[in-house]
């Protein structure tokens, strides 16, 4: 029998924050860290997702129990005219997955699942400044629906 590492979440349980400054630490060795009183932390560091990718300086705020809050510091995002970054909430804090369906939890190692999807985000918003095309889920974004409605109300004025 061959050994075998797997990383089996309890979801009954969450990661202190101090275990999960460890893991940013270890996977991301030149990050900045600084702890808060509230039980949380601030993780800064660098993001290119692939070797052809611009390189992100990317903030992660952290509070136990509570949905990681992840923003590209640098560069600034940018968006063709008439456009608006697709899957972020206010302040382009980037939306990485459902918290509704429980995608993520405090019992879930920030290192090797919120950082890595941002970096799959980031490489959707290449691909999409390049094609016009959002290459993530096909689910709208929380609020877009108040968004189309205002739009199509918009179109309906004008006809």
């Amino acid at each position: 029998m061959g050994n075998k590492t797997s990383f089996q979440f309890n979801r009954n349980k969450s990661i202190t924050v101090a275990i999960q400054a460890a893991h940013l630490r270890k996977t991301f060795p030149d990050s900045k860290i600084t702890f808060a009183s509230n039980s949380g932390l601030t993780w800064i560091g660098h993001i290119q997702p692939t070797h052809l990718s611009q390189r992100y300086t990317v903030r992660l705020k952290y509070r136990l129990k509570e949905r990681p809050a992840v923003r590209v510091v640098e560069p600034e995002l940018s968006t063709p005219e008439g456009k608006r970054l697709p899957h972020v909430f206010s302040g382009n804090e980037l939306c990485l997955f459902r918290y509704k369906y429980f995608e993520w939890d405090s019992s879930m190692i920030i290192a090797i699942t919120i950082l890595p999807w941002a970096s799959l985000w980031l490489l959707y918003y290449e691909i999409w400044l390049l094609t016009g095309e959002w290459c993530g889920a096909n689910q709208e974004h929380p609020g877009d629906d108040a968004l189309k409605e205002d739009e199509q109300a918009a179109q309906e004025l004008q006809t």
